[in-house]
């Protein structure tokens, strides 16, 4: 009776802080989760055994299994946060990047066309506008036709007066301007060249590789003719300075200097139509398009009759 009576008033208290901390610990945990998560870690964790542990060791493993129940389950959520705001971002920006990359092939092809043809169809009308001068006595010249007419007064020039030396002096920096055109030409078609190459290689697709290969062999094809046609002109004007003191009466070599100003001219030309074809390569068919539209205004702009410059004053060698 002496232990009965020790022990029972105990009891009650024991079992109200042990329903109280149990009230507690559901209660804020049904708060912060969601009841299916609380039921997984409650199912997986074991019982409580309070026979056998004091009331001080059974609060403290209470309060520890909440903690790290609440870390699991906050580092869970935000898990689970991180990758929806991952799903939710990363599909838009791919679409962006689809919708605008993303050409049809009939659009492509319309572009490509239109472009070729802006810039064929340009010189075309160019060159038959030169025809028409040419037959009409000189009306309309271009600034081509101007460049060739002076190139051979000042070979006329320097026949007349014997200035030897001073044709040789301009004859030398004309060679070294054009020998340094042509290497800077053929030094960027072998960079051009190299990175295509490494792209064209790591190409999964037959459709990438023959669309690069069209594309590198229209970026060479104009780079390699420029490089052509300013080699031309240097060996034409190498040519002309041996022939100034031996042919004196000769009219070759006012012939020759007008061919090196032709050669210069397709020089610079090709080497400027070949932005169109880099254009389409870096950017696609759109680049292309902008690319040719640019060069037509470009090249309307120093095609054009030169004004202001003096030019009638070197006609009938009045230099």
């Amino acid at each position: 009776m002496m232990f009965s009576r020790s022990v029972s008033p105990h009891i009650p208290g024991i079992l109200l802080v042990l329903g109280s901390s149990c009230f507690c610990v559901s209660s804020a945990t049904f708060a912060l989760f969601p009841a299916n998560n609380v039921n997984q870690q409650l199912l997986s964790t074991p019982p409580l055994n309070i026979q056998r542990r004091p009331f001080a060791s059974t609060s403290a493993s209470a309060s520890t299994s909440v903690s790290n129940l609440n870390h699991s389950l906050v580092s869970e959520n935000h898990s689970r946060l991180h990758t929806r705001l991952q799903a939710s971002v990363v599909p838009d920006l791919g679409m962006i990047a689809n919708s605008v990359s993303s050409v049809s092939p009939k659009v492509n092809a319309v572009l490509v066309s239109t472009s070729v043809a802006i810039l064929a169809g340009y010189h075309i009308n160019l060159f038959s506008k030169e025809f028409k001068s040419e037959s009409n006595s000189g009306d309309c010249k271009t600034w081509r036709q101007y460049q060739a007419d002076t190139r051979e007064d000042w070979a006329k020039y320097v026949r007349d007066t014997e200035g030897w030396l001073y044709a040789i002096q301009t004859l030398r920096n004309a060679i070294t301007a054009q020998t340094f055109l042509a290497t800077t030409v053929l030094s960027l078609l072998t960079l051009i060249t190299g990175r295509i190459w490494d792209i064209l290689r790591s190409a999964s697709k037959t459709s990438e590789r023959q669309l690069l290969t069209v594309q590198l062999t229209s970026i060479a094809m104009p780079m390699l003719i420029s490089a052509y046609q300013f080699l031309q002109g240097v060996r034409l004007m190498t040519h002309a300075g041996f022939m100034f003191p031996v042919k004196k009466n000769d009219t070759k070599v006012d012939n020759i200097m007008r061919q090196t100003q032709n050669c210069q001219w397709l020089g610079l030309r090709w080497m400027y139509i070949s932005l169109a074809p880099i254009a389409w390569a870096v950017g696609g068919s759109r680049a292309f398009f902008v690319s040719a539209s640019s060069l037509l205004q470009f090249f309307r702009s120093i095609d054009k009759k030169p004004e202001g410059l003096g030019h009638e004053e070197f006609q009938g060698g009045n230099i």
